[in-house]
Parts: C-alpha cells; structure tokens; sequence
C-alpha cells in the first residue's frame, strides 16, 4: 500500500522535479534531489584519489521508489512519485559529485570507472526514508550511513564511522518532504568529508 503523505525547505539547491507520462494514467513525478556541503577552510586537502562505492542497501531501499515509514514497523512508499535513481545510486552521486566540488582530493570517482583509486569509501544505506513519528502529522526525514574508509594500497580498513541526520519537515506533502531529504544528505555529507580527510591524513 502506499501513502500519498510529504521538509524544511533548508538553505540547499532545490529538488529537480519532472514528470513522466503513464498514458491514460496519472503523471507519475520523478525527484532528482541536489546536495551541498558545507565546507570550512581549515579542512586539509590529499593528494589521494578517492572512490566511493554504491552503498549496499537493503530490498526495501534498493529501489527508486521514495520510502515513507507511517508507523515504526511499517515501510511504505509514496504514490505517483520517484527517485530519478535507485537510492544507492542516488546517495553515492550527491556524495562523489559534492565531494568532488571542494579540490580536496587529487580526484573523486566511482570503483566501476575503471581507474585505481587510493582510497575506498564503503558504504552501507541504513536509512533513507520519511518517518512519521506517533501521532505526528509531519514526518522527518532520516539519512543513515555507515561508512568504512580504506586504502587500497595496503587493503587495510583505517577507519569506520555511523553518520545520522533527521530533517523535520514542516509540511505533509511530498513537494515539501524531498528538501528535508536533500538538508539530511547534506548534512551527512558535510560531516562525512573532513572525517574521510583526517582519518586518511592521519594514517
């Protein structure tokens, strides 16, 4: 069953939203959500190649349809509505391209772009979803990774770190919802990169 539910419109680059023709059917509405980071001057820079990997997921999250969890034990999806990719897909994008914004690593890539990298950022997507909390007429969005940081010179794990963001979403519907998602991510992210550029500095 899906819910027809919808974040804090935050200080981020706006969701890019389209739409795509079903036939007689209604538009079915495709997210393509945009992430920042933000950066402070005191952060070091390597000279290291970086390649983040598709975070692993589970069933549920490996889809592009955009999860919404109504009650604690219940994962549901929103109606006429999609990611522009699968979740992980999508996570591992914001993360190479906004990585890649700031100049500080010799280079931020994928594993599948057939070029060796210094260090690996594994991944695992725990959450990624809207969650009404009991009684709540709003969800707040919650983005959950776990990430491993290894150099691929010595195939040594230097370093693994949880990081959490909730994003409280002022309104109910969906156009509202996927902001909170982008501020989340962009908090993960922004606290995710100088952690990837101290703990692989200080190995």
């Amino acid at each position: 069953m899906s819910l027809h539910r919808t974040a804090l419109p935050l200080a981020l680059a706006a969701s890019l939203a389209g739409c795509l023709s079903l036939g007689d059917k209604a538009e079915l509405v495709v997210y393509a959500p945009q992430v920042a980071i933000s950066a402070d001057a005191s952060w070091p820079s390597l000279d290291r190649t970086l390649a983040i990997a598709e975070p692993n997921a589970s069933t549920l999250l490996d889809s592009n349809r955009i999860a919404v969890r109504p009650k604690p034990a219940t994962l549901q999806v929103y109606s006429g509505a999609i990611w522009a990719d699968r979740a992980p897909e999508l996570v591992q994008s914001a993360l190479v391209a906004s990585f890649a914004d700031h100049d500080r690593f010799r280079a931020v890539l994928r594993p599948t772009d057939g070029l060796g990298a210094d260090l690996l950022l594994r991944l695992d997507l725990r959450h990624f979803e809207a969650v009404y909390a009991e009684d709540a007429k709003t969800p707040t969005v919650v983005v959950d990774l776990q990430a491993t940081l290894v150099d691929q010179r010595t195939h040594r794990v230097i370093g693994s770190r949880r990081f959490r963001s909730e994003q409280a979403s002022e309104r109910e519907k969906l156009p509202a919802v996927v902001p909170a998602f982008e501020a989340a991510l962009g908090d993960v992210a922004t606290a995710m990169m100088p952690w990837v550029l101290e703990t692989a500095k200080d190995d």
